[in-house]
């Protein structure tokens, strides 16, 4: 069986590499993912959902010739709960650098994701990522 942290970092890498598909072979079907009120209603979305949102407003607006770059800090784990601090940066669209830090909690049943929580400056990326603020 694999390590609960390797099935966070590998769901996060089929994230950052724009394969949802890998992620989500990595959840259980009733995985659900927490947003932070400041960033969407409903907060609670199954999984699906959310890396769908994720892929379109949040993902979808770095350049794709420039990519982004993510650097994970540490990753820490207690049983079948995970912690993975990381930065990621990159160039958006409209060509405004992104640098954002990032923790997301995972936790694990039976070796599949159950639950995803991320925590980062919801104001930073209404502000030079997604502009969800301007109805985007």
């Amino acid at each position: 069986m694999i390590e609960p942290k390797q099935i966070a970092l590998q769901f996060l890498q089929a994230f950052w590499d724009g394969k949802p598909e890998d992620g989500l072979a990595l959840c259980a079907p009733d995985a659900r993912w927490t947003f932070q009120k400041s960033l969407r209603e409903p907060r609670f979305a199954d999984i699906a959902n959310a890396i769908d949102f994720l892929m379109t407003k949040l993902v979808g607006e770095f350049d794709p010739d420039s990519g982004y770059e993510v650097d994970v800090h540490h990753v820490v784990g207690d049983g079948d709960e995970v912690a993975v601090e990381y930065s990621a940066r990159g160039e958006t669209r409209r060509g405004d650098l992104y640098e954002n830090d990032y923790v997301v909690r995972f936790t694990l049943r039976d070796g599949k994701i159950v639950s995803v929580r991320p925590y980062f400056d919801t104001h930073y990326v209404h502000r030079v990522l997604a502009r969800l603020d301007d109805g985007g």
